[in-house]
């Protein structure tokens, strides 16, 4: 029979539960905030992305699990930390870039050092002397190898330090061994699988055990899990890469008891940097991992007997050498294209997937390297455009007449006879990219309406050097009115004559185009021009176009009340609060000269550039809680006009809107599929004070509502005043408030409808 308790029983004893719940969290705020002052926080979170460093990860949670699976064998865990701890103490007291000592750059060699001595030699005092002078060794060694690869950049400009460190001081250390007072210690490694696994997973889990020096089922399960963590890519690329290897062993090679472990952890290290690390993942990238991966492991197979005729071991050697070759190899490359080599800042191999096809997406890239604008002010119209009825044939395909038009469709006023009757008889032409004036003509006449001067075709004319093998060509230009001589360095939108109609040219216009020589006549090249509004019922910005006959297009037109609500500048800060944290964020610039938003409380960055025209956020990096992320799907791309009509469509990486575990399914397919965005229409409109940014996807759920909707609100000088995504159902709203300093902060909240 249930008990009926009196509701002030009840009452009492909530409040007390209440009271005591709120002693707790204050007790554990107190805790933490004691623990971060100290640097307890940061020193173990530094600890974690040591270990995580060999898997290609920055992730503490990564990390943990690593640092689990080295504690299957006691000794083998204490030496890992002690090695680890050195190294970051070394290169401390050697005042090395602190971000490398944090995100574990200099100690994940020093790691391996610590796990090889404790798996090849008794836990005395000379082995722990050993692994502490190995440690320190690790981070000069470590430290030379990056000032080849270039300043500061850890790889980056150069090619990476991949763990030659270890490989270096590790066979130091075996060749000393025998005058250095260490005892070599038996090699019993405990359970050799879990009961009930398959056999090809048993051999998988052993060799990424192997990895640590613990070819054991139950460490190797744990770096398994470590790895699905971090990605699930990496993942796939590392089961593809040992059933490879185990095909290839089982097939043709003939090796000694434990070798397998060798050859396959080589190989899982091989697939997984050339297929997601340092390359982005595609189905071209996963077949330069797997090609990369067998040949590490033939490379290991070989260098096996010649090693140990010098008493000397493989160990992970095969995965530097092969890794290395395979970059040198395709630096000779004469396009970066499938595999397309990863350009930003390191990921995980899903973000960098995300990153290179949103990039794609958003801004579809020139073929040519150079960014092409409209090479005139206002809105033109085109009259012929590439395969054009007239003139642009075959080798001259690739080429724009525009002229101006009045709201009639007409090019003239009155009767047209007269070149000074058409609209765009000596208007500014500009020059569409910076470069350098290359060949002038100006002394070619005007012809009267309907003839041509078929002896100097292209009339009047300016060829400026943009590129290597890139040009662009304005022609029938008004005679005299060039502003330009030739050497002259001219920046995108200075005025480089007025419009004519010299040469072959029956009436006032403007030719364009592209070429690979200076050469007047030479063929035409493919162009797509940047940032361009089509004018129609709707003004449109597209950020690439090539304009086709009868596309009335123009430039974004400058506003600066407009340009004022993003006039946030350097060093600008906001404070979040996300629940009960605040988190803050800054105004910075790189050390690349980039600008960003970035977090104070939280490891994550919003990359972001603002021209005279446009604001446009890049890429939000990092921590996927962070504010960061809400701005920088709200606020994409901006263009700093003032028209209220003007409509543009952006993309956002479908990935974040996705739930975890759907995410996760999507990750192992998605280097496959063609895409993966969510396609945005944005536009912009006043509210009193505040400029408005609404955007909503393409793409309809169930019930007709979009997938995604945005809403962003700006007052002048102050950047976002408030912040909206709904997506899935779910709404997060960052929204401005005032602290008690007179700053201004932001609150961020969430409600679930």
């Amino acid at each position: 029979m249930a008990q009926v308790i009196p509701a002030a029983t009840t009452g009492a004893s909530g409040a007390a539960h209440a009271t005591w719940t709120a002693r707790r969290r204050r007790v554990a705020a107190a805790v933490s905030s004691l623990l971060a002052r100290s640097g307890v926080v940061e020193m173990g979170e530094s600890l974690l992305r040591v270990y995580a460093h060999i898997l290609f990860s920055r992730s503490p949670a990564v990390g943990l699990l690593v640092l689990l699976a080295t504690a299957t064998v006691p000794r083998a865990f204490v030496f890992g930390v002690i090695a680890a701890c050195a190294a970051n103490g070394a290169a401390l007291l050697l005042d090395l870039e602190k971000d490398a000592v944090r995100d574990g750059s200099y100690a994940y060699n020093a790691l391996l050092v610590g796990l090889g001595v404790a798996q090849s030699f008794t836990a005395d005092g000379p082995a722990v002397a050993v692994a502490l002078l190995g440690a320190a060794a690790c981070v000069v060694v470590t430290a030379a190898l990056r000032s080849l690869s270039g300043p500061g950049s850890g790889g980056a400009a150069g090619l990476p330090v991949l763990s030659l460190p270890f490989v270096v001081v590790f066979h130091l250390t075996l060749s000393t061994s025998a005058f250095s007072g260490l005892t070599l210690a038996a090699h019993g490694q405990g359970p050799p699988a879990i009961e009930g696994l398959p056999a090809p997973i048993a051999l998988f889990t052993r060799c990424l055990g192997g990895l640590f020096f613990l070819p054991r089922a139950d460490a190797g399960a744990l770096v398994l899990a470590a790895l699905l963590v971090h990605s699930r890519i990496a993942a796939l690329l590392a089961a593809l890469a040992f059933a490879a290897v185990l095909g290839l062993a089982s097939r043709w090679l003939s090796l000694p008891d434990g070798a397998l472990d060798v050859l396959g952890y080589n190989a899982v290290l091989t697939a997984v940097g050339l297929g997601g690390v340092w390359f982005v993942p595609s189905a071209s990238s996963f077949a330069l991992g797997l090609s990369g991966a067998v040949a590490a492991a033939l490379v290991t197979a070989g260098a096996m007997a010649p090693l140990a005729r010098l008493g000397a071991a493989p160990l992970i050697l095969p995965f530097n050498v092969t890794v290395v070759a395979v970059l040198l190899a395709m630096r000779r490359r004469a396009r970066d294209e499938r595999p397309k080599a990863v350009d930003f800042l390191p990921g995980t191999p899903e973000q960098n997937l995300a990153y290179c096809r949103t990039r794609r997406a958003r801004f579809q890239r020139s073929p040519h390297g150079v960014s092409f604008r409209l090479p005139f002010r206002g809105t033109w119209t085109c009259t012929q455009a590439v395969d054009g009825a007239f003139t642009h044939k075959e080798q001259w395909r690739y080429a724009f007449d525009f002229q101006v038009m009045d709201a009639d469709g007409r090019a003239f006023r009155g009767a047209g006879s007269a070149p000074q009757d058409f609209h765009c008889h000596r208007l500014p032409v500009v020059a569409a990219a910076d470069g350098t004036v290359v060949k002038v003509e100006s002394s070619v006449p005007d012809s009267d309406v309907g003839a041509m001067n078929l002896e100097q075709n292209w009339g009047n004319h300016v060829i400026v050097a943009h590129a290597p093998g890139v040009y662009s060509m304005v022609a029938h230009l008004a005679r005299g009115t060039l502003k330009v001589v030739e050497g002259q360095w001219v920046k995108r939108g200075d005025v480089l004559g007025l419009a004519g109609s010299s040469g072959r040219s029956p009436e006032p216009h403007l030719h364009f185009q592209l070429q690979s020589t200076h050469k007047l006549g030479a063929p035409t090249l493919p162009c797509r021009f940047s940032d361009v509004v089509t004018v129609g019922e709707e003004a449109r910005l597209w950020p690439s176009l090539e304009p086709r006959e009868g596309d009335a297009v123009r430039s974004i037109e400058a506003d600066e009340d407009v340009s004022a609500y993003f006039g946030f500048t350097c060093a600008d800060t906001w404070a979040y609060r996300v629940g009960a944290h605040v988190e803050r964020v800054t105004c910075d610039v790189d050390v690349y000269g980039r600008l960003l938003i970035r977090s104070e409380d939280r490891a994550a960055s919003l990359f972001y550039g603002r021209s005279d025209d446009l604001f446009t956020s890049f890429d939000a990096v990092g921590d996927d809680a962070s504010v960061v992320h809400l701005l920088r799907a709200a606020l994409p791309r901006v263009p700093l006009e003032g028209s209220a009509s003007l409509r543009w469509a952006d993309t956002l990486p479908a990935r974040r809107f996705r739930a975890v575990a759907l995410r996760a399914l999507a990750d192992f397919v998605a280097p496959f599929l063609p895409g993966d965005g969510i396609e945005m229409d944005l536009g912009m409109r006043r509210e009193g004070d505040l400029l408005v940014v609404l955007g909503e996807s393409r793409r309809r759920d169930r019930r007709g509502e979009p997938l995604v909707r945005t809403r962003a609100e700006l007052t002048r000088g102050r950047g976002p005043l408030r912040v909206e995504i709904t997506a899935q159902g779910r709404t997060r709203v960052a929204e401005r408030v005032q602290d008690a300093d007179r700053k201004f902060t932001v609150s961020f909240g969430e409600e679930t409808s």
